[in-house]
């Protein structure tokens, strides 16, 4: 297995070893426990386990760098 780091064009859905170092995590498990706080919970796709949507690690990690007077709750966004 190619390590994702590797990976020239970041799928728009990604495992959590995919989402993990797409977010720069130090492991998939401090990724996994940032899960529903930090970064978004994921799709539960049949046959496929869970997956992130590009997407929605994009718009967390918008709220993370925005300015905090124009951040919003990410309660709101997830």
């Amino acid at each position: 297995m190619r390590s994702p780091r590797a990976i020239a064009g970041w799928p728009r859905l990604m495992s959590a070893v995919t989402a993990a170092a797409y977010c720069d995590e130090v492991s998939v498990e401090a990724f996994r426990d940032s899960v529903g706080q930090l970064w978004p919970r994921p799709l539960k796709i049949k046959g496929k386990h869970e997956r992130w949507l590009k997407d929605d690690l994009d718009l967390a990690i918008e709220a993370l760098t925005t300015k905090p007077e124009h951040r919003s709750d990410l309660a709101d966004i997830f």
